[in-house]
């Protein structure tokens, strides 16, 4: 990361600190898109929560107190059950998503934990899917002609069942919380059957919808006009200095107010009753693309467009050109610089007086005393 970068992002932290306050959120996509329209692998993260209060007793506390159960996995491309998930995401990103957007590899990852006490159990599930996609670029552009790409995939969502075979857990549907019961503690399934509970853990994790809820040009986001190789490697870059754009959404800012988890707690009966709050955290991103890109649509569906070099000096992450950042850098080192200075020759000048020759020695001092010492004998001054 460049310096100026680094000056760039505590500025604006500095900035804006005054009217965030930084929530507890989850990472739901990164990514890096590169304009040639090389494959990438963003990396989607799902995640829920889930608590189960007992206070009253009742079979759920006596089967859950004291219990952990844990389903944890990882499988790629080569099992025969993640290729039909490929097939379903494909399908998705034309039907539900518009998108041109192709996945070629994938890797699932995934892990639910279910832990009790005495008062309530909770229940946490994550789904990270790393693809491979491929034809994000719908139009390759040079020089000032931008290149076009698709943004819509994004917001990749799978709404029907996903069955993954395992060789520890066989088969396992990993897109409904309520499955992860059915397998881990069919016993504390047998309770919530039936119930508004169990309805309420029928959704579908894989949704990253809410990510396209924002549109992309209300997203904050920063030019970079020098990456180093290093950190272009990603992009294809080799020996050269290229401008990045980074977008990022669903942090609690000046453009997208404070963002909150969605919560949701209900009441429901099976031999006493129970109560049950689920918990989403707010979708967010970040997506960084080589060049100077601008938020954009292709008909209806959302795009980024991207050149090499920029056309306008605004960054729009709270409307600061980047010369204006770079120049109150500048001058906060100017200043730093001269209490510096200031503070140094203060420190010469005392070291070089000239030693205290007075006939009258060095000023003394007489010793205090406070009002209540007349009343202590040990400290009363001896009378004349």
């Amino acid at each position: 990361m460049t310096i100026g970068k680094y000056f760039a992002l505590g500025l604006i932290g500095l900035l804006v600190y005054s009217g965030i306050s930084p929530i507890w959120a989850t990472s739901d996509l990164t990514v890096h898109l590169n304009s040639g329209g090389s494959p990438e692998k963003p990396s989607f993260k799902y995640l829920e929560s889930a608590f189960i209060e007992y206070p009253n007793g009742g079979k759920l506390k006596n089967l859950l107190t004291g219990k952990n159960y844990t389903i944890s996995f990882v499988e790629n491309s080569n099992n025969t059950s993640v290729q039909d998930l490929i097939q379903q995401i494909n399908n998705a990103l034309v039907r539900d998503q518009k998108s041109p957007v192709i996945v070629t590899d994938l890797m699932v990852k995934y892990t639910a934990i279910l832990t009790g006490d005495d008062k309530s159990a909770s229940i946490d599930y994550n789904i990270e899917l790393i693809p491979t996609i491929a034809s994000y670029v719908i139009t390759k552009g040079s020089g000032d002609t931008p290149t076009i790409m698709d943004a819509a995939w994004m917001g990749l969502t799978i709404k029907d069942p996903v069955v993954i075979k395992t060789a520890q857990y066989g088969d396992l549907e990993i897109n409904y919380p309520i499955d992860f019961l059915k397998k881990a503690a069919p016993d504390t399934y047998s309770v919530i059957a039936g119930t508004k509970a169990e309805d309420a853990l029928k959704n579908n994790l894989i949704d990253a919808s809410g990510i396209l809820e924002v549109p992309l040009n209300a997203w904050t986001h920063l030019f970079d006009p020098a990456y180093t190789l290093s950190e272009t490697s990603d992009y294809g870059y080799k020996g050269q200095k290229v401008a990045i754009s980074t977008y990022t959404m669903g942090q609690s800012g000046l453009n997208e107010g404070k963002q909150q988890p969605t919560q949701k707690t209900l009441d429901f009966s099976a031999d006493i009753n129970y109560q049950l709050t689920t918990v989403q955290h707010p979708s967010s991103a970040t997506v960084n693309i080589d060049g100077f890109a601008i938020a954009t649509k292709v008909g209806d569906t959302p795009a980024f467009a991207t050149t090499p070099k920029s056309t306008t000096t605004e960054t729009s992450s709270g409307g600061f050109p980047v010369g204006v950042i770079y120049a109150m850098a500048a001058f906060g080192a100017i200043v730093a610089g001269a209490v510096l200075f200031w503070s140094n020759r203060k420190i010469k000048q005392a070291a070089n007086r000239p030693k205290d020759t007075s006939t009258s020695g060095p000023t003394q001092y007489e010793d205090r005393q406070h009002w209540a010492d007349k009343f202590d004998d040990d400290k009363k001054t001896p009378k004349p």
